[in-house]
Order: structure tokens, then sequence, then C-alpha cells
């Protein structure tokens, strides 16, 4: 163990968190400074060499990312998205309550399938249209989407970039998930929507019934699809995917054959070949994961695993030791980025598990339910939460500003741990 040079590492870690949670600063540039940096030093005072680095990057996650990133954009590009958001209004005859629910409910499963913050960019405008029509505010259901977005993500393994990272280094499929997480997360869901409508929504003032009528009339999902028959396709292609997820437990290789096969598929429609949508990919994303991941790997060779053994973590019980990682990660997160957290703390789940042999099912459980909604204790906590209020606020949302948003969130946050923190109780008596 190299204490200097841990610090080292640790000190350019930090660079790349304050880097990242800044607006002006080329965060890229900062990551791969530091990575660099610290690979160099690492290589210097250790013996890792160009393949220790290669096998430590998550090229499966990257993988990942990648390809949900292009199914993502043709799904956007294909309005998908919006006309869910009006088909479910359509469906709900106009009754707030009943779209609230429904909305809530959509936007919970499109965060298990497509990134969070897709789904706030192409909903929340959506929603406050509507509700600008029917002469109502839109700020709760912002709300009810924020909260529903980050219970989504803990839905499936390929939901977001942490998801995506942890799934792959511990060979997590769907199934896992399913099996693991979607009962307590529905559960949640349905308490969260439930106290929102019983605080907030029934003490709003009511639609209009003729202004119901009007919009009911004049409003068509129809109008917004540019082609029926890749619409449909695109549909049925995505489910498929899902399908595909559930039942391959190699997470890569679905994405990459559903990737490229939806870019033949919409090939007519967008006039683009694969080259060209590459160019409209978020590639900063990619090497920011490549990057962090290099750091955490620096962290490994300079004796990282050896400074966590010298906690005695032999002392504590499964549920208090999964306790104490939800509520240390959740408050983590609430100040720090999601994704660089998630990989940072992978040598820490390593040594839970593998060196002091806690049961793997509860830690991951606490450390899922952590990292995804640990973020919602702040407005500033998660990317999507800071576009919502943005949108709220660049579109004069009078019910839906800084402190709303701050207390309702850590409000709903906090009965989100607490119940997190029995049921990780719970569980631990089960998986001894």
């Amino acid at each position: 163990m190299n204490i200097p040079l841990l610090l080292i590492i640790i000190g350019f870690f930090i660079i790349v968190l304050v880097g990242y949670s800044k607006k002006n600063v080329d965060y890229l540039s900062v990551a791969i400074i530091c990575s660099l940096a610290a690979a160099t030093l690492t290589s210097i005072f250790t013996d890792a060499d160009y393949e220790f680095f290669l096998n430590e990057i998550g090229f499966q996650a990257i993988i990942v990312i990648f390809c949900m990133n292009i199914i993502t954009n043709l799904a956007t590009e294909s309005n998908i998205l919006e006309y869910l958001a009006i088909k479910l209004f359509k469906i709900s005859k106009g009754n707030d309550r009943l779209f609230f629910y429904f909305l809530c409910f959509i936007t919970t499963l499109l965060a298990a399938i497509i990134s969070d913050v897709v789904v706030a960019i192409i909903l929340a405008p959506v929603v406050i249209r509507l509700c600008r029509i029917l002469r109502i505010q839109a700020g709760t259901h912002l709300l009810g989407m924020a909260l529903s977005i980050n219970i989504g993500s803990i839905l499936t393994p390929f939901s977001s970039g942490k998801n995506i990272v942890i799934s792959t280094t511990y060979n997590l499929n769907t199934i896992y998930f399913l099996q693991h997480f979607w009962i307590f997360a529905f559960v949640l869901w349905f308490i969260t929507v439930f106290i929102m409508d019983r605080m907030f929504l029934r003490e709003e003032p009511s639609i209009d019934k003729q202004q119901k009528k009007l919009v009911l009339e004049l409003i068509n999902g129809e109008i917004i699809i540019k082609n029926r028959k890749i619409f449909l396709v695109n549909i049925v292609a995505i489910l498929m995917t899902i399908f595909f997820f559930i039942i391959i437990p190699e997470l890569y290789l679905v994405a990459l054959f559903s990737a490229f096969i939806l870019i033949l598929i919409n090939r007519s429609f967008t006039k683009k070949k694969a080259t060209e949508l590459f160019k409209e990919l978020e590639w900063g994303v990619l090497f920011f994961f490549i990057s962090l991941y290099i750091i955490v790997a620096c962290l490994k060779a300079a004796g990282f695993k050896d400074l966590l053994l010298l906690i005695p973590f032999e002392f504590l019980s499964t549920p208090i030791m999964a306790i104490l990682l939800l509520i240390v990660v959740s408050f983590i997160n609430a100040f720090v980025a999601n994704n660089p957290t998630a990989l940072f703390l992978i040598p820490f789940i390593d040594v839970l598990i593998f060196e002091y042999n806690f049961p793997s099912v509860p830690i991951f459980f606490a450390f899922i339910f952590a990292i995804n909604l640990g973020g919602n204790f702040l407005p500033s906590g998660c990317t999507c939460n800071v576009f919502l209020l943005n949108t709220a606020q660049e579109n004069n949302v009078k019910n839906l500003d800084y402190r709303r948003f701050l207390i309702v969130g850590a409000s709903m946050t906090g009965l989100h741990i607490l119940l997190t923190i029995g049921y990780v109780f719970f569980m631990s008596f089960l998986y001894p």
C-alpha cells in the first residue's frame, strides 16, 4: 500500500468531481488529464502496465452505454415519448388525478428503459403545455415525475450509467433486478404517488369542465407522428429489445444487436448511416467513464483495497452494514454526481462481499437503491432534477421553485430511505 500515491489519486478524483459539477468547466478535459496523470504516477511507483489498465476498463459497460445512447436517440426522433404523454391524457379523459397517476407510472417505466435525463427533457415540456392549456399549474406533476424517474432507474440494469457500471461489474442481469428490486420499488412508487396526491394534488384547483372538454376534442397524439410505419416498428423493436434484455444475460450483446438493427430499420426515415448517427452521440460521456475507470484502477494498484481492509467491518452484522451503506451512500449522492460515486465505491463493495463475506443481495440492494434515490435530497442532486427545475422556471410554472423542490424532494427522499432501511433490515435476515 502506497499511502502518498493513494492520497494523490484521491486528490485527482476529487478534482474530477469538482470539474464535473461546475457548468463552466470542461469536465472531460479535466477528467482525461487527471486520469492520465494518475496512470503515469501509478505506472512509475507500482507494477501496473498498459495491460493492467486495459483489463480494468469496463468495456462491457461502455458498450451498453454507447448502444443505449443510440436507441434513445432513435426513440426520441420517432416522438414515442410525446405520443405516450398525450395518449395517457386522452385515456384519463382529462381527470387530473388519474392523469397524474398515469404520468408518474409511465415515467417510471420509461426511466427503466432509457436515460432519466431524456425522459425529463421530452416529457416535461409536453406536461407543461398540457397543464397550461387546461389552465392549471404543472409543478406537482413535475415533482411527481422527478421522484418517479429516480425510482424507475432502479428497475433495470441498463437504465442509467451507474446501473450499467454496477450490473456489468457483478454480472447482475435483468432477472436479478426483477427478482430482488421490483416489488419494493413499485411499493415505494405507489406510496410516493399516493402521498403526492393526498398532500398536494387534491388541494389544487380542479380543471374547468368546459376547458377539459375542449382540450380533449382538440388534442390528438397522431399529429406528432412523422412516419406511422417507422413509429410502430420502433415501438415493437424497443419492446423486443427489453424482452431480450430479460432472457439474455449478456447485456452488451443485446445492446449491440438492438442498436444496429434499429439503425438499419430507421435508415429510410432518418436518412442517416451509422457513421452519421455516431456524430450525434454523447462521446464525452463515454470518455468520461473511461477516465473514471482508469482512476479507480490506479486506486486499486496503489493499495486502496489494503486500506479498506484496515477497517474492522467484521464486527458489524449484515443488517447494520447494509443500513450504514444505504445511509452513507445516499448522503454522498445528495452532493456528488452518482456515476462517479458508483465507480469509486466499486472497490469498497468488492471488499465487503469478497473479503468480509457479507451476503451480496442486501449489499447490492442497499448500494443500488442509495445510488439512485439519494440524488433527490437536493434539487441539484441529479441532472434530471436540475433540468425539470430549470424548465419549470423558464416556463413560469408558479408552483415549483427551488424551495418547494428542496422541501418536497428532501422529505419524500427521507421517507424513501426510511422505508428502504426497514426493507434492508428485513432482507438481511433472509440472506444471512
